[in-house]
């Protein structure tokens, strides 16, 4: 008797039954081929990975066919020496260069340009290595691999792109919620078309609301019948995209999916993962705690290895300004009259003011009233030479000075005039969570967003800045710094 209570009693919690769930959740992932972005992400390093082995193991044998030396498995791992950096050059910079972001790998353009810059920049940074490794002739060998690598991954990766398009892999949803989050969330899974979600429809999150009102979502239930709704429609994941938040009832159908093996995510969660931005109304007390808390985790000794990466990339960048300084200064003097520098008071870490410096770009006193505006586009203000300047970012290249100074780092979110930090501290709570790091030359928006020349330009940004001050690694300033030198060289600027 008491078992076949605590039986009705485990039913009624969970709403399933063990055997039911479980082989609920083995239906559910064997009906089709989809999987979500880490395991779509592996599947590529490894298959990736797979092929560029087999280029090289080729290359190997290749060139000791062509000059008759012979060779066997064991000669090809005697080489590993050398294999292992070629490995890591070529995973890294396939990183870097966004071969592991899921939207970039659904583009044929983007992935075939960018297959061949990684090919190209593994090289480049193999070299010099083959060198230090004694072992010069294994450049020969890295550019044979190349040369089949490249055509072999790329082919792979539109092969992927195809299947990808297939009804077998799409990625079935369904939305909990019919409010704004709900169609902000259902409006950009359906502008991301490439990524292959299927919005099954959307699930109402009030028992006691009408299913008038909803606009054009198209709304197939409500909570009492989700595990229905599951079984149906066989959904993968369910998202969470309710304005009241998690109440008693949702809560309830979030533990049933989990018996059935369905997986869940947060509105905000699959935003930011989408557009790796942080949206506004996802900032409150407790997200700002937690960006604290991640800063506080070995604070001092991140901040020290990122100050000494500073000082090194001054020790590169200070000759680099010194070279081009007289030619930017004379064309600068001969495009407009006046100064060729100018600074401008600046909020840094923990919205200390300091004086910023860059290369004038502007008519001279082009603020008359000393009011702050913002740059335009096609501003009038700004002299030809000042326009290129922008457009190849070489304007910011007198902060190098600021950098030594300990004012800001290479990495981070720019630093705002203090008129900019108020006006966004009225309209932002938690702004300040945004001070929490130095700001810098260079940043996570910087890459992601154009030069931006308005309050609603500046919002966006700042989303972008709460992503990098909440993810904050060394890694992630590499790749921001690597992604930097790309938007320079295609004068992306203002």
């Amino acid at each position: 008797m008491s078992e076949k209570i605590s039986h009705n009693v485990f039913q009624s919690v969970v709403g399933v039954n063990r055997i039911d769930a479980f082989v609920s959740g083995i239906r559910n992932r064997h009906q089709g081929f989809q999987a979500p972005f880490s395991e779509r992400r592996l599947v590529l390093i490894m298959i990736d990975t797979f092929l560029l082995a087999l280029a090289t193991v080729a290359s190997i044998l290749l060139r000791d066919w062509v000059t008759n030396s012979g060779s066997n498995i064991q000669q090809v791992l005697d080489r590993w020496y050398w294999l292992i950096p070629w490995f890591g050059i070529w995973l890294g910079i396939s990183f870097l260069n966004d071969l592991y972001d899921i939207p970039t790998s659904y583009s044929k353009y983007l992935t075939v340009t960018r297959i061949l810059t990684t090919g190209q920049l593994s090289f480049i940074v193999y070299l010099p290595i083959s060198f230090l490794l004694l072992n010069p002739a294994s450049s020969l060998l890295v550019l044979i691999s190349l040369v089949i690598a490249i055509p072999a991954v790329t082919g792979w990766r539109l092969f992927y792109i195809k299947i990808s398009g297939l009804q077998a892999f799409h990625y079935r949803v369904l939305i909990i919620g019919t409010g704004k989050q709900a169609k902000s969330i259902a409006g950009l899974l359906k502008s991301k078309a490439e990524l292959n979600f299927e919005v099954l429809g959307h699930v109402e999150d009030d028992l006691t609301k009408p299913e008038s009102g909803t606009g054009n979502l198209t709304v197939i239930g409500d909570l009492k019948d989700l595990p229905r709704l599951i079984s149906e429609t066989r959904a993968h994941e369910i998202i969470l995209a309710s304005d009241k938040g998690i109440n008693q009832d949702i809560l309830q159908c979030l533990i049933e999916c989990q018996a059935r093996g369905v997986r869940m995510i947060r509105m905000p969660d699959l935003y930011i993962r989408l557009k790796r931005r942080v949206p506004i109304n996802e900032i409150d007390a407790d997200w700002a705690f937690h960006a604290i808390q991640s800063q506080a985790l070995f604070w001092r000794m991140k901040l020290g290895i990122k100050r000494v990466i500073d000082i090194v990339l001054i020790l590169f960048g200070l000759p680099i300004l010194g070279l081009i300084l007289p030619l930017l200064a004379l064309a600068i003097r001969l495009d407009s009259p006046g100064p060729i520098f100018y600074r401008q008071v600046r909020c840094g870490r923990a919205g200390k003011p300091f004086y910023i410096f860059k290369f004038r770009t502007m008519v001279d006193k082009a603020e008359k009233d000393g009011k702050p505006q913002w740059a335009k586009k096609n501003d009038s203000r700004i002299t030809r030479v000042g326009r290129f300047l922008r457009k190849a970012r070489l304007d910011e290249l007198p902060q190098l000075i600021n950098i030594l100074r300990g004012d800001m780092s290479f990495i981070g979110p720019r630093p705002e005039r203090p008129d900019f930090v108020n006006m966004l501290r009225e309209k932002v709570p938690f702004y300040d969570t945004r001070l929490l790091v130095k700001p810098g030359l260079t940043g996570w928006a910087q890459v992601h967003y154009h030069y931006g020349n308005s309050a609603k330009d500046a919002l966006v940004k700042l989303q972008y800045d709460f992503y990098y001050i909440r993810h904050w690694s060394l890694w992630l300033d590499l790749y921001i710094l690597f992604r930097t030198v790309a938007v320079v060289f295609k004068l992306k600027g203002m």
